[in-house]
């Protein structure tokens, strides 16, 4: 007997022995709550900024509102893996489409109007919802392979692909990713995208499934110089599912909701450079696949690229930036979609994010205002959601400049200017699937636009942003025969962060 409490007493002290060091060493659990809350307020006229405002750049029509968004990310780690929940607000304030109080209607690009009283129920927008843990490497699932690959899997930001916001694949998405870490100057992104799925046939009988994959290795050559070339593939069975993401309409064809499929194949990468002051970044992809263009299976050739270069000089409180793009498109007289459509070759990416040229714009894309942009409801003809002009491609060539006045207050113009590639049909009418129009082609120039403002951080955390800006000319923007009218637009942003 006292043989067996002794070994049982040894056993008991031998297993605390042991489990004490994987006690001590078992990671404390952390929470974290970063987020942002922004307050803008715009003025404009003539600006045409998204869904239920006119798309006829010929009407004068002029406006003013204001709006906030917040969005609360929360992140709880235990060890190396992360749990995301980030959720987003928007409101417009005092807007009401119906009149019959309550929140349901709101400014384009936000989700509900605040009047009242402003108990606004269910406009709650689940932003990301992921997990992240490491895959292999040491304290991994498989620490057997040696090179460091982490896994991300569920509602989550796109990264690892792109270098300039919205020119590929950006924004948020549903699916998983990769990222490995093959040696100190080489690692990997590789992502798949469940655009939408079938689920069950039973219970979406007429549903259609997209996808996309997504693989860049990002090399550094030696300091100061990465590149990152990129493979993307997508197909796209009756469109994204999503605000026409990744297969914008245009020229009156848009084969979002219906049955047909898009299968494209993108090709390309970025280049960084960076050399004391100077820096230089040019960007180049090639899209080829197949676009059915009417029931039955007849399909056409996708055929497009863009190039877009940005580079800059800096040199105390002074950053001057320049950035010129193309990319091709059709010839007006030819018809997109339908039996006898000419193949493709303006380029579309996989997931603009609404911010694509995010910053060089205030008119044309997201800027201080974010929320929205020039013809947004046109997603073909917007720069936020597709870098060409409806079927006829683009060019734009700006510049930015800031200025650090003091470490609080940054002053910053900006000034572009932008074509389309081939001559736009300026008798058509533009409408949310672009410029239905066969006829032959006319103007190429849009306009100039040019934007002044500052950014004021008057306490931790809180910065005051002012801009004003203003699009000109631009016979290109005509619509129906008629003269487009110029766009003045103006806003100002309080944002906290944490």
């Amino acid at each position: 007997m006292r043989r067996f409490l002794v070994f049982t007493i040894a056993l008991g002290v031998v297993l605390g022995f042991m489990a004490a060091p994987a006690q001590a060493q078992a990671p404390a659990p952390k929470v974290t709550i970063n987020g942002l809350v922004d307050f803008v307020g715009t003025y404009y006229e003539n600006w045409s900024g998204g869904a239920g405002l006119s798309l006829d750049p010929t009407d004068r029509e002029t406006g003013w509102y204001s709006r906030e968004r917040g969005v609360f990310t929360i992140t709880g780690e235990i060890g190396r893996a992360k749990g995301v929940l980030a959720l987003e607000f928007d409101f417009t304030n005092g807007f009401n489409a119906g009149g019959s109080g309550g929140c349901s209607a709101g400014f384009p690009g936000t989700s509900a109007g605040a009047d009242l009283d402003t108990d606004c129920a269910g406009f709650v927008e689940t932003k990301w919802l992921y997990i992240e843990a490491p895959i292999t490497g040491a304290g991994s699932m498989m620490p057997f392979i040696p090179a460091a690959t982490v896994m991300r899997a569920g509602m989550q930001p796109a990264r690892g692909h792109d270098y300039k916001t919205g020119i590929l694949f950006s924004g948020d998405f549903p699916g998983v990713a990769f990222e490995s870490q093959w040696a100190p100057n080489v690692k990997s992104t590789l992502t798949y995208a469940q655009l939408r799925e079938t689920l069950d046939e039973a219970l979406g009988p007429a549903a259609t499934e997209s996808w996309a994959a997504l693989l860049s290795v990002e090399i550094g050559v030696f300091k100061g110089l990465t590149v990152k070339p990129t493979y993307a593939y997508m197909r796209a069975d009756g469109g994204t599912g999503q605000a026409s993401l990744g297969v914008p309409p245009v020229a009156g064809f848009n084969p979002n909701g219906t049955n047909l499929y898009t299968e494209r194949h993108t090709i390309g990468g970025d280049v960084r450079w960076t050399t004391g002051p100077f820096s230089l970044q040019p960007t180049i992809y090639y899209q080829f696949g197949d676009q059915q263009v009417a029931a039955g299976g007849e399909d056409v050739d996708i055929s497009a690229w863009i190039v877009d270069v940005t580079g800059g000089f800096r040199t105390g409180p002074l950053n001057i930036e320049g950035r010129v793009m193309w990319t091709p498109g059709n010839d007006a007289p030819d018809q997109i979609g339908g039996a006898g459509s000419a193949d493709i070759k303006y380029y579309a990416p996989i997931n603009p994010a609404f911010a694509y040229l995010a910053g060089w714009s205030e008119i044309w894309t997201s800027g201080i205002d974010y929320a929205t942009a020039y013809l947004a409801a046109a997603p073909g003809m917007s720069y936020r959601t597709s870098p060409s002009y409806d079927k006829y491609g683009r060019i734009f060539v700006g510049t930015a400049v800031d200025y650090a006045l003091t470490p609080a207050l940054t002053l910053r113009g900006l000034l572009n200017s932008s074509w389309t590639s081939e001559e736009v049909d300026t008798d058509g009418t533009i409408g949310a699937a672009g410029i239905p129009a066969v006829n032959s082609g006319d103007a190429t120039w849009l306009g100039w636009e040019v934007a002044l403002g500052m950014t004021y951080r008057f306490a931790p955390n809180v910065a005051l942003d002012l801009i004003g800006a203003t699009l000109q000319d631009g016979d290109a923007r005509d619509s129906n025969g008629n003269d487009a009218k110029d766009v003045w637009k103006a806003s100002a942003r309080v944002r906290v962060t944490w």
